[in-house]
């Protein structure tokens, strides 16, 4: 076992709120002392029921106000950012505080693929200066969330937008997997295997107009798909930098969509961890 038996996540969203379930059944087990959830937002909020009935805790912060962000990570062992990728500017603070609390471990928000795309390679070299070890997770795109009528890559509403000819390897891992990873690791491997590791985990790796075809095969219902070309993508992220979609089809087409090669991945560090494939998060 690591050793470390404090958890706190900050922001409790897309991926946070899923760790910490799991993070809860590690305490309920006894493997886990405290589990902290910081948020901006009030720790009374409705979302946060169901956690707090399993054993969390809820703590308000702000992000600008150090000496409270500090007093809420004394103690903890682990800091987890899950903070979205669209606004990073609270983890630099996070890791500040975290440092001066005597965080040993911190994992920033990373789960997605080894790039800088939102400018995470600032916080990784942030940590270095601090000499706060680090623990990065890439997973590539949440299925159930790349997959969707917000992507416009939506198999489910019959239509589809994808960058090149969609034939493009990118590694996907469900939600509910990544957690389950994050835990066990973060629970069962040493402290000394943790620190400044990398861990490269997919649950499949495989092309939209594979899971396009998985998908009209398994339903029977055909996927209208439009191919927009590396020329256009480049042209859209050129006539608006914060272009999102643009941005990650062309990382796609790229090949920068996978966590790394097929002999960096980490799924062994997790003997009997059995991820989803995309059909089966998009099928029930």
């Amino acid at each position: 076992m690591s050793g470390f038996t404090t958890f706190a996540i900050a922001g409790a969203g897309n991926i946070g709120v899923f760790i910490a379930e799991e993070l809860l059944k590690s305490k309920a087990a006894g493997k886990v002392k405290r589990v902290v959830i910081l948020t901006r937002s009030s720790g009374d909020d409705e979302k946060f029921k169901d956690l707090k009935s399993k054993g969390a805790e809820v703590i308000t912060v702000d992000y600008g106000k150090k000496d409270t962000l500090t007093a809420a990570l004394t103690g903890i062992d682990v800091v987890l950012s899950t903070v979205s990728f669209l606004d990073l500017a609270p983890q630099s603070a996070l890791a500040i505080a975290a440092k001066e609390a005597g965080v040993k471990l911190f994992a920033p928000s990373e789960y997605g693929a080894d790039n800088d795309l939102a400018g995470k390679d600032k916080a990784r070299d942030q940590l270095k200066e601090l000499k706060l070890p680090y623990a990065l997770f890439f997973t590539g795109p949440f299925p159930d969330m790349a997959f969707s009528a917000w992507t416009g890559i939506d198999p489910v509403g019959g239509k589809a937008t994808v960058g090149g000819d969609g034939s493009s390897l990118v590694s996907f891992t469900a939600r509910p997997d990544v957690a389950r990873y994050v835990a066990y690791v973060l629970t069962e491997k040493p402290a000394k295997e943790l620190e400044w590791k990398t861990f490269r985990i997919e649950g499949e790796r495989v092309s939209f107009n594979s899971v396009f075809d998985q998908y009209t095969k398994k339903t029977g219902k055909k996927v209208d798909v439009t191919y927009r070309s590396v020329a256009d993508l480049e042209e859209a992220i050129k006539k608006n930098p914060r272009d999102i979609m643009s941005t990650l089809l062309l990382s796609f087409v790229q090949g920068k969509g996978v966590v790394g090669k097929a002999d960096e991945l980490s799924n062994g560090e997790f003997p009997g961890w059995n991820p989803k494939t995309v059909i089966e998060v998009l099928v029930k």
